[in-house]
């Protein structure tokens, strides 16, 4: 068996290895770039069709109020007192200023009424969701509540915006001014309360002369503080003074579409991302030696990963040196090595899930036991997506010729009249179980000859259910000294199983890296429970990740062939994947 590596991932589902989670972004890099972008200009077009908002600003300060120092005010308690914090955002969201707002933007402004109904309908909105999007006051103070307040609003237009900003500064003053004549009328309220007890009380009989004398000094002294008050009253200021009115705004502060295009993509890449390292944390895979072992399950050999310097000559050629000739010479040192040579060695290879590279491992089993001397028969088997012929080219230059006799008692002209009683070779698998004597196969390396699956089925029963499919696979087992049958994924397809019935044993390819635990154990429990033999596990692709998903073989089939057989591309050589032994994603 082929001796593992102490740079392979060492994968025990606690360890977080960042060539996994590497591997994991690598795989998925695409669909989640697609998405991305999709979500991000379906933001760019959503917020391109937005109606423009435009921000105006208008600033006041607040600074301390001494009451102007008249002791006559400071005593009669007509001071305004300091703003406690938030005392200015409250009052601008209170219904008062709302309503003085919205008076203002009749009286004073020239915009136009459906612009005012706008506003105030804006407002009127924010006042009963109590949210304010639309007005709002951004404080700068101390701690003493001395600074500066910015009135933020937003319109749908500049002009709207300028108006707003001014009107609803305009209101806020009066409210401060109000606050203060407020307490001024207060402060007058009791001193016209104590000219009249005191009224009260010189238009009493009884007194004394000196206790009138002392009433009507009372009396002067208070009339002159109400005179005082009153003049108070008219030039009453609050503790807030404007600094800067609004002015129009040249540009809209939304919708951004672009900014928040970008944004809603980059925020969608980094979700989906985390989604995807998760869903692998989550999702315990099998990676090295180790986890096939923890299983309990028999590991034939380990397939590399293949770059696209290796694979510039061919699956096959890559399979005949360098690093893939070295595992699949442990392979087959491996899978030989428990199959008796006095017997049929027919082997099934399969896969847990699609786009393994169970067709390109076949290959290369194919190739290292011929290379031996021993004579191999490929049987695409995989009648829904049948690709052997894509990996060994086989249609650019066919050579056809008939299955070796299984009665080589029987003279050639003997044979070949056997042949003769069929005007037509059968040359394909479906074709080959209806005329087990005229079975065609094609040469397609040294000591290696292949069955095509022949046209793609939608429902392969009438081939896995033939009478004559153990016939023919007993027939085909004594004339060659291997047979490896080629069959659709396990867990996607029982065909497998059907086939492996009649055969030695079954031989599982699995990805590194991107078949989990449970769905090696899930495939391995299918062999078992139908009384096959489950030779091993064949670890493919190992240590670098690459982009092979469900997609890659899809099922999805159509019932007619091409009119050419052309080798499949994959953006890297002729054929091949990037990722690993598999010429194509099987």
């Amino acid at each position: 068996m082929q001796p593992s590596t102490d740079n392979a991932h060492e994968h025990n589902g606690e360890e977080l290895d960042l060539q996994v989670l590497t591997t994991s972004l690598r795989r998925r890099a695409l669909p989640i770039l697609l998405v991305s972008l999709l979500v991000g200009a379906a933001a760019y077009t959503l917020n391109k069709r937005q109606s423009p908002v435009y921000e105006a600003v208008s600033t006041v300060v607040a600074s301390a109020n001494d009451g102007g120092g008249n002791s006559v005010v400071n005593t009669s308690l007509v001071t305004a007192p300091q703003l406690p914090q938030g005392a200015v955002e409250q009052a601008v969201h209170s219904r008062g200023v709302v309503s003085d707002i919205i008076n203002r933007l009749h009286r004073n402004t020239d915009l136009s009424s459906q612009q005012i109904r706008r506003l105030s309908a804006s407002l009127q909105a924010d006042l009963v969701a109590d949210t304010w999007n639309n007005l709002s006051v951004e404080a700068k103070t101390d701690f003493q509540q001395a600074g500066t307040y910015s009135v933020r609003v937003k319109a749908g237009s500049p002009v709207e915006a300028e108006a707003l900003a001014n009107e609803s500064v305009a209101a806020l003053l009066a409210w401060d001014v109000g606050r203060a004549q407020r307490r001024i009328g207060r402060a007058r309220s009791s001193l016209t309360a104590q000219l009249s007890a005191l009224d009260t009380q010189l238009a009493t009989s009884g007194r004394s002369s000196q206790d009138v004398a002392t009433l009507i000094a009372a009396r002067a002294q208070v009339v002159q503080n109400l005179a005082q008050v009153a003049v108070l009253e008219q030039a009453a200021t609050g503790t807030l003074d404007p600094v800067a009115e609004a002015i129009a705004p040249n540009s809209a502060v939304s919708p951004k579409p672009l900014r928040n295009g970008l944004l809603t993509g980059l925020l969608s890449l980094l979700l989906l991302s985390g989604a995807a390292i998760l869903f692998d944390l989550l999702r315990r895979r099998v990676y090295s030696e180790q986890d096939v072992s923890n299983l309990g399950l028999p590991l034939l050999g380990k397939l590399p990963q293949l770059s696209r310097r290796d694979l510039r000559g061919g699956l096959i050629e890559a399979a005949r040196s360098g690093l893939l000739y070295m595992g699949s010479g442990f392979l087959r040192v491996n899978v030989l090595s428990q199959l008796p040579q006095n017997r049929p060695r027919r082997l099934v290879v399969s896969s847990a899930r699609p786009g393994e590279g169970k067709s390109s491992v076949t290959a290369a089993l194919a190739t290292g036991i011929a290379a031996s001397g021993l004579k191999v028969l490929i049987v695409d088997a995989d009648l829904h997506r049948p690709t052997q012929p894509q990996v060994w080219h086989a249609f650019d230059h066919p050579v056809w010729h008939p299955v070796p006799s299984p009665h080589p008692e029987l003279s050639l002209p003997e044979q070949v009249q056997a042949r003769a009683i069929y005007a037509e070779p059968a040359q394909t698998l479906s074709s080959a179980l209806e005329r087990l004597d005229a079975v065609q196969v094609m040469a397609v390396a040294e000591n290696i000859d292949l069955l095509p699956a022949g046209r793609p089925l939608k429902d392969s029963s009438s081939v896995i259910g033939h009478p004559r499919l153990a016939e023919a696979l007993k027939r085909w087992g004594e004339v060659y000294d291997v047979v490896l049958i080629d069959t659709p994924p396990l867990l996607v397809l029982s065909d497998a199983l059907a086939f492996a019935a009649h055969t030695e044993g079954l031989i599982l390819v699995i990805e590194a890296g991107i078949t989990s635990a449970s769905e090696l154990e899930r495939a391995a429990r299918s062999v078992q429970g139908v009384g096959s033999r489950l030779l091993g596990v064949v670890l493919n692709k190992q240590r670098r990740g690459d982009d092979h998903s469900y997609g890659g073989y899809g099922y999805r089939y159509e019932t007619t062939a091409p009119s050419a057989p052309v080798a499949v591309q994959t953006g890297n050589a002729p054929g091949l994947t990037s990722s690993g032994v598999a010429s194509v994603r099987r």
